[in-house]
C-alpha cells in the first residue's frame, strides 16, 4: 500500500489526464455492459416474435453501442497510456538526478551496470504498470463489478453460484501474487547483475581483446543470465499454474451455468434471450477477472521493481548549494590530515599530511605509487571527507564552502580525461556551459588545442566519439586542459596530466601548462620529474606522509633523501637530463 501511495504521488501531475481517461473508461464500460442486454432484446423481442422492423432497430442500437464503446475505449487507452508515459519519463529523470546527486562513496559501492539496470529494465517494468496495465486494471475492475450487478438483475439464481466461486479465486490470486512479487524482485536483481557484467565487458573491451579473454567474458555474462533465466522460469511456472487453475474453474463454471440455465429454460422459468444475455455477462465478468489475475502478476513484478527504484529515490543526496559561493585567492592549507577510504577503513592512506600552497604558487607532489598523491586531489575536491585534521582554503575550512562553489573554483585535469560523446565545442564548454564560441576558442588556444581542432573538416563541431576515442591521448589531454582553463579557476589541479603521453604530446601539453604557472594556485601530481622541476615547491610523499619539502635544487642536494633517489632512478631509466 505504501508503494502504491508513492506511485500515486509520483503521477499527481498527470491526474487531469487520468481523470479524462476515467471518464472515457466509464462510458466504454457502460456501453460494453449494455451490449448483452441488446442481444437479449434481439432474441426475445425480435426473433421470437419474428418482427423484422424491431430486429432492425435492435441491431442498429447494438451497432451504435459498439461504435461508442470502440471510440471511448481508444480514448481511454490514449489518456491512460499518455499519463503513464509522462510519469515514467519524469521518474527516469528523477532517478538519474538522484544517482548523479550521490557522493563518490556511493559509486565506489555500486556497479555502473546495476544502476543502468534500474534506469532501464526496472523503469520499463514500471512503465507497463503505470501506462497500459493501469488502464486495463481499472477497466477490468469496472467491467467485473458492473457485470456482477447485471448478472443479479438478469438472474439472481444463477448469480449465486458465481459468487461462491469468486472468493476462493481471489485468495488464490493473492497467494500466487505474493510468490510472483518475491520472484520478480530477485529476478530484477539478477538482471541488474548481468547488466553490470555486460557494462564492464563493453567498457573495457580493449583490455578484454588485448588479453584474448572474450570467452571468459562471454561465460561470465552467460552465468549471470542463467541465474536470471532460472528465476524467470520459476515465475513463468507460477503464473502458468495460476492461469491453468483459473481457466479450469472458469470453464467448469460456464458448463454448469449452461446446464443449469438450460434446465430453467426447459422449465420455462427463464427465456432463451435472458440465458444468452446472462452467458455474455458471465463471459464479460470471466474475461475481466482473468485479466485481473494476469494484471495482478504484472503488478507484483512492478512492485518488486518499484521497491528497488524507491530505495534509490529516497536515498539522501549531496547538498551542493549550502556554504560559501566560491574561492577568492586560492590559498590551500592541509593541517594534519588523516584519511582512509570508506571501503578500506583499516588501511590509512594519508597519515598526518600538512603543507601549504599560497595564492598563484605552484606546488608539485612526487613519490612512488601508493604514496597517497592522488588522494590529496580527492580530498581537495571533497570527493571524500577527512578522517581527522582539516583542509583550509583562504583561511576557511573546505567544508564551509558549498560543493558547487568549491568545485567550480577548481580546474582538474586528470591522467585519463573523460570526454562526453559530443562535439569538441561542447566538450570544452563543459567547463562553462554558458561560454561563447570566442571564449571556447580562447581557452583552446591557451591549451595549444586550437590548431589541431581547426585542422579537422568540421573544426569545433567534430564529434569525439564515446569517451573521446576519436582523439589521440595528447589531443584529449589538451581538450581537457582547455575545458579546465575555460572555468578560469582559482586553483588548477594536474593529476598525472602528462604521464601517459609520448614525448611530442607531452611537450605541447607542458607548453600549455607552463603558460598558466603563476597565474593561479597550481597543484601538480606527477611521476615524471621534468614536469615538476619548475615548481615553486616540491612535496615528496612516502607511505601517506610528506617526508621532504623544498625546491628541485634543494631536494636534489640531499643525497640521502627520497627525492634524490627518485631522480637518480628516473635518470637511469630514461636518461632524462634535469
Amino acid at each position: 500500500m505504501e508503494t502504491f501511495k508513492k506511485l500515486l504521488k509520483l503521477s499527481r501531475s498527470e491526474w487531469p489526464l487520468l481523470a479524462w481517461g476515467l471518464v472515457f473508461l466509464a462510458i466504454s464500460s457502460a456501453a460494453l455492459l449494455v451490449y448483452p442486454h441488446s442481444i437479449k432484446r434481439i432474441i426475445d423481442e425480435a426473433i421470437a416474435q419474428k418482427d423484422q422492423s424491431q430486429l432492425n432497430v435492435a441491431a442498429f442500437i447494438a451497432l451504435g453501442v459498439f461504435a461508442i464503446q470502440s471510440v471511448t475505449s481508444a480514448l481511454r487507452y490514449y489518456f491512460f497510456t499518455l499519463a503513464g508515459e509522462k510519469t515514467v519519463k519524469r521518474l527516469r529523470a528523477r532517478l538519474f538526478t538522484q544517482i548523479m546527486g550521490q557522493n563518490i562513496t556511493f559509486f565506489d559501492q555500486q556497479k555502473t551496470g546495476e544502476l543502468l539496470g534500474r534506469l532501464s529494465s526496472d523503469t520499463a517494468v514500471l512503465q507497463n504498470a503505470l501506462s497500459v496495465n493501469i488502464s486495463m486494471l481499472v477497466r477490468s475492475l469496472v467491467q467485473a463489478l458492473g457485470g456482477l450487478v447485471m448478472l443479479f438483475m438478469t438472474s439472481a439464481k444463477l448469480t449465486v453460484f458465481i459468487l461462491v466461486i469468486i472468493p476462493p479465486l481471489g485468495l488464490l490470486a493473492a497467494k500466487f501474487g505474493k510468490k510472483v512479487k518475491a520472484i520478480s524482485k530477485r529476478s530484477q536483481d539478477a538482471l541488474a547483475a548481468s547488466s553490470g557484467v555486460a557494462e564492464e565487458g563493453i567498457s573495457g573491451v580493449r583490455t578484454v581483446k588485448s588479453f584474448a579473454q572474450e570467452n571468459f567474458e562471454n561465460n561470465r555474462y552467460d552465468q549471470r543470465l542463467e541465474v536470471s533465466f532460472g528465476l524467470s522460469k520459476e515465475k513463468i511456472r507460477v503464473v502458468a499454474s495460476f492461469t491453468n487453475l483459473v481457466s479450469l474453474v472458469g470453464l467448469s463454471a460456464v458448463v454448469f451455468i449452461i446446464w443449469y440455465g438450460g434446465t430453467l429454460v426447459i422449465r420455462e422459468e427463464l427465456s432463451v434471450g435472458t440465458l444468452t444475455s446472462f452467458l455474455l455477462y458471465v463471459i464479460t465478468v470471466a474475461f475481466s477477472v482473468g485479466m485481473l489475475g494476469s494484471l495482478w502478476t504484472d503488478f507484483m513484478s512492478a512492485y518488486g521493481a518499484s521497491g528497488r527504484i524507491f530505495e534509490l529515490l529516497e536515498k539522501p543526496t549531496e547538498d551542493i548549494e549550502t556554504g560559501l559561493a566560491h574561492i577568492e585567492a586560492g590559498q590551500i592549507e592541509f593541517q594534519d590530515v588523516h584519511f582512509a577510504y570508506p571501503s578500506r577503513p583499516e588501511f590509512p592512506v594519508l597519515k598526518g599530511v600538512s603543507f601549504s600552497i599560497f595564492p598563484n604558487e605552484t606546488v608539485a607532489v612526487v613519490g612512488s605509487s601508493g604514496a597517497g598523491k592522488s588522494t590529496l586531489v580527492q580530498m581537495l575536491m571533497r570527493f571524500y571527507e577527512t578522517t581527522s585534521g582539516s583542509i583550509l582554503i583562504d583561511g576557511h575550512d573546505s567544508k564551509s564552502y558549498s560543493l558547487k562553489g568549491l568545485r567550480e573554483s577548481i580546474g582538474l585535469v586528470s591522467q585519463e580525461p573523460v570526454l562526453v560523446s559530443e562535439s569538441l565545442f561542447e566538450n570544452i564548454r563543459y567547463g562553462k556551459p554558458e561560454a561563447t564560441i570566442s571564449e571556447v576558442q580562447s581557452a583552446a588556444k591557451k591549451a595549444f588545442a586550437h590548431d589541431f581542432i581547426t585542422s579537422f573538416p568540421d573544426g569545433y563541431e567534430t564529434l569525439v566519439g564515446e569517451r573521446g576515442v576519436q582523439l589521440s591521448g595528447g589531443q584529449k589531454q589538451r581538450v581537457a586542459i582547455a575545458r579546465a582553463l575555460l572555468k578560469n579557476p582559482r586553483i588548477l589541479v594536474l593529476d598525472e596530466a602528462t604521464s601517459a603521453l609520448d614525448a611530442e604530446s607531452e611537450h605541447l601539453v607542458q607548453k600549455a601548462l607552463e603558460d598558466q604557472i603563476g597565474k593561479r594556485s597550481t597543484l601538480i601530481i606527477a611521476h615524471r620529474l621534468s614536469t615538476v622541476k619548475r615548481a615553486d615547491k616540491i612535496l615528496v610523499m612516502q607511505e601517506g606522509r610528506v617526508v621532504q619539502v623544498g625546491t628541485h635544487a634543494e631536494l636534489f642536494k640531499q643525497e640521502s633523501g627520497l627525492y634524490h633517489k627518485l631522480v637518480e632512478r628516473q635518470f637511469e631509466n630514461s636518461k632524462e637530463t634535469l
